[in-house]
């Protein structure tokens, strides 16, 4: 059993790696055609709109709501008909009214955009945001393979995203911004449809999905979803409050210099990359492993699953928090610094990261503690702690804006908040699982031995940083000589 967790675990991180690798590629490539700059700034703004209820509806309340009924249900085809039937017709019509409106949905998420920005960019936000429907399907087809205990699919899908974007870049021209605004728009959608044709092509089989054709064809999926709706709501107010924080972020960023926004991106997007290979792949296998021992009554197993994986996964941020502080200016420069993406702003996306990066460990360790909450059904408390940590973060980032006199660093404010609201997110969540028994998961001495080792990691790290960089370097100037 161990053996099969760790291996979902290998298998969801190496389809989040491969995702990761070429979004940083999507991300390259945005920088070189966009820059940190008002074209940028439009289309992280388009791109966000989708995201951000992509991550209410779909990642986020959904998935949390939507598995613990799901293993509950007598009737799962049926189930799952009413769900999909229900949801999918809501979110069609949201993206139909969105499209309509888009102008006022883009003064929303952007106000301080003055109004040629937001006439420039409401067309695109009209564009990107049906990805969310396509993406919504995909999430709930991506929740039925994630409890047959089949991470790859759906952490490798997102890598098609980033695959449209890339190909697309090869129609553009950097000197022709606006219409790569559109093609790369253009390639979200496209984007979304093909991860639907993949996960449906793999459950095509799947019992669950027969299940699901036979009570169409019996016109027997009428089912009570009370529950369902109630812990959906709950986990909607959660949801919204971590991502209303994250538009708050980019409302923020849109009053400061021009590229704050960019900024925020592009830090952000390396940032998630060891959150996502991580916290979020573990999280998402330990989910269902989680669920199930709950439901059989055997929580000293799921305690004890609890321990070994926040033991794991506390060493892996931590090391990625030293290696992402002592290389962020060479990291930022590696991955942007090219095109109309200029040297100052590479210098400043790597502050940013540093900001970032401080909360590193806290939004780790606390993805997974709250795993234990929504295996209880504790939605309502879970969302209660993140409104919470979505008013400190505003009250931090007004604050912090006033604090620091330099316009170009200024953003720091956005990030640094963010990294405050990670540690009162993982001390409610603590509070909730219990202090003693918080407690208990933890090995004083494997951690004060793990500390001392990471101390002097980082120390090591720092001292030798030149060196390194001018051995890799030689390997990159060898490699590129021989090819």
């Amino acid at each position: 059993m161990k053996s099969l967790v760790f291996k979902n675990f290998i298998i969801n991180a190496l389809g989040i790696l491969f995702s990761r690798i070429l979004g940083l590629a999507r991300d390259v490539l945005i920088a070189l055609f966009l820059g940190a700059g008002l074209y940028s700034d439009i289309f992280f703004v388009a791109l966000k709109m989708p995201a951000f209820f992509r991550r209410i509806f779909a990642e986020g309340a959904f998935g949390q709501s939507f598995l613990p009924n799901f293993v509950k249900a007598r009737k799962k085809g049926a189930f799952c008909v009413s769900v999909l039937l229900q949801f999918g017709f809501v979110v069609f019509l949201f993206c139909v009214f969105v499209s309509f409106f888009a102008s006022f949905f883009t003064k929303i998420f952007a106000f301080g955009f003055d109004e040629k920005t937001i006439a420039l960019a409401s067309p695109l936000v009209a564009i990107n945001f049906w990805y969310l429907f396509f993406i919504f399907i995909v999430t709930f087809l991506g929740a039925i393979l994630n409890y047959k205990q089949k991470f790859f699919i759906t952490s490798f899908s997102a890598a098609l995203f980033n695959l449209a974007i890339v190909i697309a870049a090869f129609f553009v021209d950097k000197n022709t911004p606006q219409t790569t605004l559109y093609y790369f728009s253009y390639a979200t959608v496209l984007s979304g449809v093909a991860q639907l044709i993949l996960h449906i092509l793999v459950l095509w089989r799947n019992p669950v999905i027969k299940a699901m054709t036979l009570s169409i064809k019996l016109k027997r999926f009428r089912v009570k979803l009370k529950s369902f709706y109630h812990n959906f709501f709950h986990g909607v107010l959660g949801s919204s409050a971590t991502q209303l924080s994250s538009l708050l972020d980019t409302s923020i960023a849109s009053f400061l210099i021009t590229g704050s926004i960019s900024y925020l991106y592009y830090a952000n997007r390396v940032f998630q990359l060891p959150l996502a290979l991580f916290a979020i792949a573990l999280t998402q296998v330990s989910f269902p492993k989680i669920l199930k021992y709950l439901k059989s009554n055997q929580e000293n197993l799921a305690l004890n699953f609890m321990r070994k994986a926040l033991g794991v996964l506390a060493v892996l941020l931590l090391l990625a928090m030293i290696i992402g502080m002592v290389f962020s200016v060479e990291i930022s420069q590696l991955l942007f610094q090219r095109g109309n993406f200029t040297k100052e702003d590479a210098l400043i996306t790597a502050y940013v990261l540093i900001a970032y990066l401080i909360g590193l460990l806290p939004f780790g360790l606390q993805k997974l503690l709250s795993l234990w909450l929504y295996a209880k059904f504790k939605q309502k408390i879970a969302a209660s702690i993140a409104f919470k940590s979505l008013i400190l973060s505003a009250f931090c980032s007004i604050a912090l804006i006033f604090v620091i006199e330099d316009e170009n660093l200024k953003v720091l404010a956005v990030a640094l908040s963010s990294s405050l609201s990670a540690f009162y997110l993982l001390f409610a969540n603590i509070k909730e699982f219990g202090l003693r028994r918080f407690f208990d998961l933890i090995s004083w001495k494997l951690s004060v031995l793990t500390c001392l080792f990471l101390s002097l990691f980082g120390i090591l790290l720092f001292e030798f940083k030149g060196l390194m960089i001018g051995i890799l370097i030689e390997i990159f100037i060898k490699i590129k000589g021989i090819f």
